[in-house]
């Protein structure tokens, strides 16, 4: 699996607005090679919070077409239309990609 990791500091006034941004439909979820989309928050700090987005593809190839889309280059435009400056609260937004390498899961024990 391929993962897109989203990290977002943002004002603690506006954390909720943009997680709801995330949790509504996107094109994205009928995407062929989309596995999920989960949000983490960390409120630990006093100012601020950080809003990680991780988004998971079958491989980088998924990822890849996905990017190169027509759909997804138009959400980009029609973003960028009715935003011309960084949306409000957002102090610094950092993307890093991943190969995912380990996964666990928990198993309830079974009696056979």
């Amino acid at each position: 699996m391929y993962v897109i990791s989203r990290t977002i500091k943002i004002e603690k006034e506006y954390s909720k607005d943009l997680i709801s941004k995330f949790d509504k439909p996107s094109i994205v979820f009928n995407f062929e090679g989309f596995v999920r989309r989960e949000g983490l928050v960390n409120q630990r700090h006093k100012g601020y919070d950080v809003v990680t987005i991780n988004t998971y593809f079958l491989d980088k190839e998924a990822y890849i077409r996905w990017e190169k889309s027509p759909e997804h280059l138009a959400m980009h435009k029609k973003s960028d239309q009715q935003q011309t400056k960084k949306p409000e609260g957002i102090i610094d937004v950092e993307a890093n990609y991943y190969d995912l390498v380990l996964e666990q899961s928990y198993r309830e024990k079974t009696t056979e």
